[in-house]
């Protein structure tokens, strides 16, 4: 899995804000941060102006109770050394030349989000993908290794004698809440053809990491149209079904086809 890297920590540049809103799970890989790590760029050099006080805004607003630890790094590119730090994130948890970015940026997970439009739009969906990454998952997304093309799935496997269930979802869309009961109450096995197969099911944030590539993968592998193009969505081995009440239709139904055996990735 992708490893996190721990930079050195320039204190005299830098502002951190640290809270616990509860506890977490511990991770038994030393490698990843116990908390999840964000990182607040940005440029003001008026005496007067607080260039923070719109991103805390929104931390309080989305995340002040929070179960999930984490740790806020904020950087003024105008104060002794923050260029240089801004450089160096840009480098190590971007693997891009901080030249190509627009401050302010919010660097969280392995993505950046840059301007404060986009940052207050895309915030909160981040953060809880991060923790979820982090300690459910046990992963923090590194851009510098992720992969594409060809090896775009190369860590995901699909037994050839199981049924296979592709689930693409956001953790903060209304109808992915909605068909999460289903999903619970997923049967590990089923009866095909008076023979019983497992049922593997396969979750994909689509907002975590390059996942976006993946379902875009999806799409394009199974000609869906553009009306289509939207989560939930669940793809099997011979077609995909989007929206809660389809959904539940495959769970009921077409999980049992013996044409759902035998799933292959793009």
């Amino acid at each position: 899995m992708l490893r996190y890297l721990i930079l050195p920590m320039l204190i005299f540049t830098t502002a951190i804000f640290v809270a616990c809103g509860g506890s977490a799970d511990t991770q038994e890989d030393s490698n990843l941060p116990d908390r999840i790590e964000m990182f607040f760029i940005y440029e003001e050099n008026c005496a007067s102006c607080d260039g923070t006080e719109e991103f805390f805004a929104l931390v309080n607003q989305h995340i002040s109770n929070t179960s999930y630890p984490y740790v806020i790094e904020t950087i003024n590119i105008y104060h002794t050394g923050g260029d240089g730090r801004f450089s160096e994130l840009s480098q190590y948890l971007l693997g891009v030349d901080s030249g190509t970015l627009t401050l302010p940026v919010l660097i969280i997970n392995g993505l950046a989000f840059q301007g404060m439009n986009n940052i207050r739009d895309n915030f909160n969906e981040a953060f809880l993908t991060a923790g979820h990454d982090l300690f459910t998952r046990g992963v923090v997304f590194n851009p510098r290794y992720m992969r594409t093309g060809p090896e775009l799935f190369a860590d995901f496997y699909a037994n050839p004698d199981n049924i296979t269930l592709v689930y693409f979802y956001r953790i903060v869309c209304p109808a992915c809440q909605e068909v999460e009961p289903l999903l619970e109450n997923l049967p590990r096995e089923v009866s095909v053809d008076g023979r019983y197969v497992t049922v593997d099911l396969v979750r994909i944030n689509t907002r975590s990491g390059n996942n976006r590539e993946r379902v875009l993968a999806f799409f394009d592998a199974y000609n869906v149209p553009n009306e289509y193009r939207f989560v939930p969505i669940i793809f099997t081995a011979t077609g995909f079904y989007t929206g809660p009440e389809r959904i539940a239709q495959l769970l009921e139904d077409y999980i049992r086809e013996i044409s759902n055996i035998g799933f292959k990735f793009p």
